[in-house]
């Protein structure tokens, strides 16, 4: 039987090496792309992916609710009470796909009107129908069983599978492509795809946990139904917020700009987004161990263990959104070409979203381990309005294009989610004063501003090449000196040292 601490340490390498492999295969997939088939097509992709993602709503938030009410459970082996959780699991995930089935269709005649064009070809049709059949597959088939070792912290086997996946089908679209320039054809391997990842993750889950099918459910008392009911209405109004703030951007782009303006913004959302994920992956990895630590350690030491998460998600997020500041257009001329770039005031407020987005991370943990939907259920609300309110009037009224699309998203974020996040975790959860994390915050985002003014001021682009060996040179020198800012800047910190001391311990056994 593996420790939480085991469990918590595969999740994470496991979390670094298939983000380092999906990468890799990304970087190639979108080379592959827009070499055999356009930047038009790149835009259809990232609109049709908001459609769905609106269309994903119908979850309800069910998925995190159902994980952490497992968690009591399966501390305490309640074999019926997790097959009552996983049955129920099942009915819903089964509605949810003819919800999806049923809206998806409904929104076919206003395709057009979306992608600002004046009849929907039959080419975009077929593809925008494979993207429905995609998520409806999800849903349909055995997806909600994935909750159980999300739940029993062994998220690492899900990541493997689909990273297995990713890299078969990804050659595989090459030489479709190769072969054919066929779009439909890539897209029809991305639905089988879908269903076999989701039939190993249920052949596995049947292996290790055969209680998930295999007893007699025991009926969930009245409170554990209110508690689930409360969690899912305010899991609810995240996910709102989140297909507004993340899926609307692209639906808005194409409606007043153009779908080629979201294909260029899809380059740079691959490099922002995929640092995002895993940042994410990294630390909600470790939902299962902290949502056990919550419930089996005194408050003190709940609260050591919520400051070195936040220290080392503020470190990940400063190195990542600087590189993207610094170095994303070199990387882009040198991947894509210059003829696919975005301005550089673009790029600035790419790398601060990132920055202000993934700070938040750290608190995701202790957010989803102390399962504090219900309290915050009317913040997602007020950020999917003001982000809306914000974006269209940049965009429409001020004509800022791209830039006030994403102008407005972060300032939604930092209405909302930045200050009230914090809130709701130390009030409910920790339940001590705020004041130094306040403080901590203070520091934190002085430094990556004043670093960002500093680079800003010193332009090192200029002083390396603009090819792959002068872009390798420059992100080495750069990490360099970040390392040295961090180091200066928290000098003494106690979750630095521990961080230090962590890693030397872990190098050290290794040798």
């Amino acid at each position: 039987m593996k420790t939480r601490m085991q469990h918590a340490w595969y999740n994470s390498i496991s979390t670094i090496g298939i983000f380092s492999l999906r990468f890799i295969f990304q970087f190639i997939n979108r080379m592959v792309f827009l070499r055999f088939l356009g930047v038009y097509y790149l835009g259809l992709n990232g609109i049709f992916t908001s459609i769905l993602g609106m269309l994903s709503l119908a979850e309800l938030g069910i998925g995190s609710s159902i994980i952490f009410a497992l968690y009591k459970p399966i501390a305490e082996n309640q074999s019926g009470k997790i097959v009552a959780y996983m049955q129920l699991y099942r009915k819903i995930y089964r509605l949810i796909a003819l919800i999806i089935v049923v809206l998806g269709v409904l929104i076919l005649p206003f395709l057009p009107t979306i992608l600002n064009e004046p009849s929907l070809s039959t080419e975009a049709r077929d593809i925008y129908l494979l993207f429905l059949i995609n998520s409806v597959m999800g849903y349909l088939l055995f997806s909600y069983k994935r909750s159980l070792l999300v739940a029993h912290q062994e998220n690492y086997i899900i990541s493997w599978i689909d990273c297995i996946l990713f890299i078969v089908s990804s050659i595989a679209q090459w030489i479709v492509l190769w072969l054919t320039q066929n779009y439909i054809l890539v897209l029809v391997m991305t639905v089988l795809t879908t269903i076999i990842s989701n039939l190993l993750v249920s052949y596995v889950v049947d292996k290790r946990h055969p209680i998930s099918d295999g007893l007699v459910a025991e009926k969930l008392s009245s409170a554990e139904k209110l508690s689930l009911k409360k969690n899912v209405i305010g899991n609810l109004a995240g996910n709102i917020a989140g297909v507004v703030v993340f899926s609307t951007d692209n639906i808005l782009m194409s409606s007043f700009i153009s779908v080629t303006a979201v294909g260029l913004y899809s380059n740079y959302t691959i490099i922002t987004k995929s640092l995002d994920s895993f940042l994410l992956q990294l630390m909600t990895s470790q939902n299962a161990s902290v949502g056990n630590l919550v419930h089996s350690a005194d408050d003190d030491k709940v609260y050591q263990i919520f400051k070195r998460y936040h220290f080392l998600n503020f470190v990940l997020s400063f190195v990542m959104a600087v590189f993207v500041d610094v170095l994303i257009q070199s990387l882009l001329t040198v991947w894509i070409g210059a003829e696919y770039l975005l301005s550089s005031y673009m790029v600035h407020l790419f790398s601060v979203y990132m920055f202000i987005q993934m700070y938040r991370y750290a608190g995701f943990i202790f957010y989803n381990a102390y399962g504090l939907y219900w309290e915050s259920r009317y913040k997602p609300i007020a950020e999917a309005v003001l982000n809306l309110v914000f974006s269209c009037l940049f965009l429409i009224v001020f004509k800022w294009g791209i830039e006030g699309v994403l102008l407005g998203t972060i300032l939604s974020t930092l209405f909302t989610n930045t200050w009230f996040e914090p809130y709701i975790i130390f009030k409910y959860g920790l339940k001590r004063s705020i004041n130094e994390y306040v403080w901590a915050t203070t520091k934190c985002w002085a430094v990556f501003f004043a670093t960002l003014g500093v680079l800003h001021m010193l332009s090192p682009q200029q002083w390396f090449s603009s090819n792959l060996i002068g872009l390798v040179l420059f992100a080495m020198v750069l990490g360099l000196f970040l390392m040295g800012v961090l180091l200066i800047a928290f000098f003494g910190n106690e979750e630095m040292k521990w961080w230090i001391a962590f890693i030397s311990q872990k190098v050290m056994r290794k040798r």
